[in-house]
């Protein structure tokens, strides 16, 4: 498993573009599939996504493949993305 981190210093272009920038966190597989995704927004609203929870009104999980180079990501460690899981 790669886990990495993009931040996003675009706010949204819907009615929640109040919420602010964002910071993504990824998990994907050898493949470059994600299979957790979590948005952190400025205002503290947190999205979650898995093959669990595919999409809900506000977004769903990546549907492409994505490696850390793809969004000039940071690498972080298994445990720090389970904390904010």
């Amino acid at each position: 498993m790669n886990y990495f981190t993009q931040f996003w210093d675009e706010g949204r272009d819907d009615e929640y573009s109040n919420w602010g920038n964002s910071t993504w966190y990824f998990e994907t597989n050898d493949a470059d599939e994600i299979l957790r995704q979590i948005t952190v927004y400025q205002n503290g609203k947190i999205l979650k996504y898995s093959e669990e929870n595919l999409e809900d009104e506000f977004g769903r999980l990546g549907q492409h493949t994505l490696t850390i180079e793809d969004c000039d990501g940071t690498q972080i460690s298994k445990e720090e993305f389970y904390k904010i899981w």
